[in-house]
């Protein structure tokens, strides 16, 4: 149905473009960013919490006017989206021992990371005018993901392996979903190192990517496409420059199941991966003009 609608609006679009008023413009201003997700669970107590971040948007605004009062608009705007996502609670850690060996140990685990995701979007809108200074307008929204990088620490406290407890670290997480490579992490000179029992000690990483636990590529976590609906509303200030509100709300699941895996534990040393569904959710305020 939604690639229906959108196939209806891009032709009408085609069509308009020979036979009405063509006007140009654009707009900046400030995104209020989260992601909508399942959050996990010890049972009974939450054990992660999704919060919003700031980002920007900027773009060219293109409009066919059907009559005085109405018309279709379509844009091409870079937009940062994402969110806060902190954990607290118990959980595991994947380490590399001096020997070598990938081991997985028990702890707790505090973590905050701040997600900024960036996109080409594509909005392909209609709009109508209830008084002349002001414009009430929806649409679908069809994005490109470019990147998305994401920056935090994590605390791990109570650690335990093979019996042995493990004194308490931190590290900073600072990497891209779209790049980085299993395992990968920056260590300083000497490493960090923490006894992890049977004389075996374990070097922790100063910063680690996104997928340092991971020994293996199991493809990315964010999918490239997002798809989602807009609205809102847009007061003319004069004949020419705006100010708007509008609201963005994903409707496609952005990660991939393979590579959104569990942190409160995992089954036999095996990642446990979730199937939920997270999206995209943005509040824009913006200014703007048009020619």
């Amino acid at each position: 149905m939604i690639k229906n609608f959108l196939t209806i609006l891009f032709l009408s679009f085609v069509f308009s473009m020979t036979a009405q008023d063509i006007s140009f413009g654009f707009r900046t201003g400030l995104n209020f960013n989260q992601i909508k997700g399942d959050s996990e669970t010890d049972g009974t107590t939450e054990l992660e919490e999704y919060t919003s971040n700031t980002g920007f948007h900027v773009g060219a605004t293109f409009t066919w006017k059907i009559t005085e009062l109405m018309g279709l608009r379509g844009e091409l705007v870079y937009n940062q989206k994402g969110g806060r996502r902190s954990y607290d609670g118990p959980s595991y850690l994947v380490l590399t021992a001096t020997n070598g060996d990938r081991i997985v140990t028990t702890g707790n685990r505090s973590q905050n990371l701040n997600l900024t995701s960036s996109f080409i979007n594509i909005p392909i809108m209609g709009y109508v005018k209830p008084i002349p200074q002001v414009e009430v307008f929806g649409g679908v929204d069809l994005g490109f993901l470019v990147a998305a990088t994401v920056f935090g620490e994590v605390n791990y406290t109570d650690g335990r392996f093979g019996g042995a407890s493990i004194e308490d670290f931190r590290f900073e997480v600072d990497g891209n979903y779209l790049s980085d490579d299993p395992g990968e992490a920056f260590f300083s000179n000497p490493p960090e190192t923490v006894s992890i029992g049977n004389n075996l000690t374990a070097e922790i990483p100063s910063s680690a990517g996104v997928y340092y636990e991971f020994s293996e590529d199991m493809g990315n976590l964010y999918k490239v496409i997002d798809l989602g609906l807009v609205g809102g509303i847009s007061v003319y200030l004069n004949g020419s420059l705006f100010v708007s509100a509008r609201l963005n709300y994903g409707l496609t699941d952005i990660t991939k199941e393979a590579a959104d895996v569990s942190l409160k534990s995992k089954n036999n040393d095996q990642f446990i991966t979730l199937d939920d569904r997270d999206r995209n959710f943005s509040i824009q305020a913006s200014i703007g003009f048009s020619f």
